[in-house]
């Protein structure tokens, strides 16, 4: 007898009612200037979830700028889920530049949630470099714990929500951390078709992909998921954004959300989208995985990223600048010395130079 995932939506949004949050300029926006944001209270989750053949839910957090504000919304979306725990899950929400950021998740976590999201670097104002942040991200590393990301499409119009974020900052975080699993929703911006390179799949060899409101961006769902299907059929899980509405009319629902997507995927992987994969996520047992400290120590050559050699050796940047190689925070992380040195009209004959002045300079010799 084979065993039947459940259906899972892994992005829903915990919204009984139209929010009201002091200075937190984003969700002003998102939830009081859209037509199509709807609102629905744990009675009407329950009943779409039931219309759609929908096992379980999981809310992701509303990208909060203040700490103080995820402390009270993850309160009350864990009030929320005594209702029906069994088919209520949440994500924790958190500010991960403050300090007490993983005493939070920890204790989100222990109360029954099963990951932290939904983040946003440019609307939180945090980097995905802070060592604050860095810091959150090893801790649920080392715990197995999800982390789920807004990640939109770098190219076409503006729309609430949208917002300036280059997609090779979540190649270098899954980079720093091969056992993070790392949600990134709405398609992940379409980083997925990168993976067609073998060297990218095997960074981003623990990063999935929810469907989350695509079908705002993406309107014809059927092609969207034959081409995702050639390239990481086994790494798309359903998210719906529930309570978000399709149209301006009618009260939100998830049904033709569930039923476009499962229309829309072949058959031999179905059930991974709406159920196995993301529960697998959901329930990878936690523990203490060995993860590499942020700042290990590497070998030092040519090949060393920049971005790695400054985090670690603030000395460096005196040399790197000397030479005229400006390490910010728009470089990529797959910059390495040799590729920085020629972006800055050095020659392959010099760079030996360049590497014995940044050894000695940081006495490494």
């Amino acid at each position: 007898m084979t065993h039947k995932s459940p259906v899972i939506d892994i992005h829903q949004h915990y919204l009984p009612h139209q929010p009201h949050w002091h200075n937190e300029v984003w969700q002003t926006s998102l939830y009081h200037e859209s037509r199509v944001q709807g609102y629905a209270d744990v009675g009407r989750v329950i009943a779409v979830m039931d219309d759609a053949g929908v096992d379980q839910i999981v809310w992701q957090g509303e990208y909060l700028r203040h700490m103080e504000h995820c402390v009270a919304r993850n309160s009350r979306v864990l009030d929320a889920r005594k209702h029906n725990p069994q088919r209520l899950s949440a994500f924790a929400m958190v500010q991960p530049d403050h300090p007490a950021a993983i005493t939070e998740i920890a204790r989100c976590y222990d109360a029954g949630m099963r990951g932290v999201g939904e983040l946003n670097p440019v609307a939180q104002q945090f980097s995905l470099r802070s060592m604050n942040f860095l810091r959150c991200a090893e801790y649920c590393a080392q715990h197995t714990i999800p982390m789920l990301f807004h990640v939109n499409e770098p190219v076409g119009p503006a729309y609430p929500g949208k917002v300036d974020m280059p997609m090779w900052a979540f190649y270098e975080l899954a980079e720093r951390f091969p056992e993070l699993p790392i949600i990134l929703a709405h398609w992940g911006g379409g980083l997925w078709f990168y993976e067609q390179m073998p060297s990218v799949r095997r960074v981003l060899q623990n990063v999935f992909y929810d469907t989350a409101a695509s079908w705002f961006t993406y309107p014809d769902t059927h092609k969207m998921m034959q081409m995702a299907m050639l390239v990481v059929p086994n790494k798309i899980v359903f998210g719906s954004d529930f309570p978000l509405k399709r149209t301006v009319e009618g009260p939100p629902n998830l049904a033709p959300w569930l039923h476009e997507i499962r229309e829309a995927t072949a058959s031999e992987w179905r059930n991974h989208v709406v159920g196995s994969t993301a529960y697998a996520l959901l329930n990878a047992p936690s523990g203490d995985a060995r993860v590499p400290n942020i700042r290990s120590l590497r070998i030092v050559d040519l090949r060393t990223s920049v971005v790695w050699l400054v985090e670690t050796y603030p000395a460096a940047d005196t040399i790197l600048q000397q030479w005229s190689i400006h390490v910010t925070a728009s470089t990529p992380w797959w910059q390495s010395i040799a590729h920085a040195a020629v972006s800055a009209g050095h020659h392959s004959s010099q760079h030996a130079q360049l590497l014995v002045e940044l050894r000695q300079h940081l006495g490494l010799d």
